[in-house]
Order: structure tokens, then sequence, then C-alpha cells
């Protein structure tokens, strides 16, 4: 009996520990397979983060391009113009047939003043939209038919905001397609009021970022040109001079001023004609009764 004892025990280790055995085998087994499983994929995710790292860095062909990166930029340019003319309704007749000819328009104007017998000049304010591939050769158009007096261009890179907010407008679909879905599987009245406040306010943050997205091209399409029109006699002399042509011109205009004033007070003496001849009248007849009534007074007192 002692020893059938002692052969169970025996055999209840040896069973015990070919257990053991096996069960560390087949832990080692899986753990080889889940190493080997992390690190495929953290190959993988090695690969695909150098793959982004290098699209960030700029190594694909199309990143390398110095023209393609230029013609992503997101560039608002502005003008503003003054100018002078001596034939004014030529040149807004001219401006009118180029703007259309560009393919722009007029987004503002105003025009005031008189005509050209009268002391006040015309002068206008437009606003200009442009297509911006074709500014310059409005700008140049306006140089060509008038005189600049001021020219400023002014240019804003939006880009940045720009990407900014197309990348907005993405997560923003993404987080309304995912309250779409929640508010098909909502299962009480609390829950879909909810979501659908949720995605109330997301809709709104979608179309308010298109909005301005929509703006921005708009602006970025079309070159604003301020444009300020003065209608005078004689333009300003913008270059450069010397000393006697300075000296010339002074007495130039010296001379057309006087003769300007000379004019004016002829012009306001004889359309002034309507009211002086009543008045001239009027004091004629008040100078001969006082001379009447002198007479008689001076012919009393000899009496």
């Amino acid at each position: 009996m002692k020893k059938l004892k002692r052969i169970a025990i025996i055999a209840l280790v040896f069973l015990l520990a070919v257990s053991v055995l096996a069960s560390c085998s087949s832990s080692d087994h899986k753990s080889s397979e889940s190493m080997n499983a992390y690190d495929r994929g953290d190959m993988e995710f090695k690969e695909e983060g150098s793959a982004i790292a290098d699209d960030m860095t700029g190594t694909t062909a199309e990143k390398r391009d110095p023209e393609s990166d230029l013609n992503k930029r997101k560039i608002i340019e502005t003008v503003r113009l003054s100018v002078q003319t001596k034939t004014y309704d030529t040149l807004m007749q001219d401006l009118e047939n180029k703007i259309a000819s560009l393919g722009g328009y007029v987004e503002t104007s105003q025009i005031t003043g008189r005509e050209m017998d009268s002391n006040s000049r015309r002068w206008a304010e437009m606003t200009v939209r442009i297509p911006s591939d074709k500014s310059a050769d409005f700008t140049g158009f306006v140089s060509e038919n008038s005189v600049v007096i001021s020219k400023s261009v002014d240019t804003d890179d939006v880009t940045l905001s720009y990407v900014d907010m197309e990348s907005r407008v993405k997560a923003l679909e993404m987080e309304k397609e995912a309250l779409e879905s929640l508010l098909a599987n909502a299962a009480n009245v609390t829950e879909i009021m909810n979501v659908r406040q949720n995605l109330t306010d997301v809709i709104y943050e979608i179309e308010s970022y298109k909005t301005r997205l929509r703006t921005y091209d708009n602006l970025v399409d079309y070159t604003t040109v301020h444009l300020n029109i003065h209608e005078v006699e004689r333009v300003s002399v913008v270059e450069k001079q010397g000393t006697w042509q300075k000296i010339g011109t002074n007495l130039k205009n010296n001379f057309q001023d006087v003769w300007e004033g000379f004019v004016n007070t002829f012009v306001f003496a004889v359309s002034s004609l309507p009211y002086l001849i009543p008045i001239g009248i009027a004091v004629l007849v008040l100078w001969g009764i006082f001379a009447i009534a002198g007479k008689r007074r001076r012919k009393a007192k000899k009496d």
C-alpha cells in the first residue's frame, strides 16, 4: 500500500510539472506572437509617420514645386488710385468699357459736380472689382489715360487662415455625421432633443465657416480698386523739374489764375444783370427823390 501511495504521489507531481511546462510554453508562444504583431504594427506606424513627415516637409514632387505652392496661396490685393483728367466724360466712358472687357464690375460709385462751364469741377469715387490676374492691366490703363496723383497697393496673405477654416469645416462635418448617427439611434425624447441641439450648433458653425471661405474666395479672385477721379482744367505736374522749368510752370499757372479770376468776375457780373438792373433802377429812383427833396428844401430856405 505504501508503494502504491508513493507511485500515486510521484505520478501526480509528474502531471503537475508537465502541465506547468505546457502552460509556460503556450504563454511564451503567445507573447512571441504579440511582440511580432506589435513590431509589425510599429513598423507600419513608423512608415506611415515617415510618409506624413515627408509630405509635411515637402519631399514629394508636388510639394517641392514652388509654382504649385504659389498657386495655392491666398492673396487679397487692394489698390488705391487718385487721378486727374481734363477729359472727364471720355475717361468715364473708357473706364466703363475697360471694366466690362476685363470681366470686372463696379461695386459702388458716387459722382458729383457741375458742368465744365461752372466754377465747380466734377469728381467721382468708384470701388471696382477686377479679376486678380487682370488687375495690372486695369491699373496700367488708368495710368495711360489720366494723370496719377497717388497710388498704393496693399496685399494680405490669408493662406493660413483659409487652410485652418477648411480643416475646421472637415472636422465639423465629421462631427455632424456622428451626431446624425446618434440621432437615428436615440432611445428617448431627452436624448433626441440634446442631440438635435448639438447638431443645430454644428450645422450653424459649418455654414458660418463656409460663408467666410466664400468671402475669402471672392476677395482673392477679384482685386479691389478704390478709384478717385478729379476733373481739372490743368493737371498737376508729377514729373521732376529743374529750377527754370519750375519758374516757367509757376508763371504759367499764375497767369492762368489771374486770367481765370478776371473771367470769373466778368461772368459773375454779366450773370448778375437780372439782379443788378432792378437794383440800379431802384437806386436811381431813390436818388431822384432825394435830389428833388433837396432842391425844394433849398428853395424854401431862399424864400
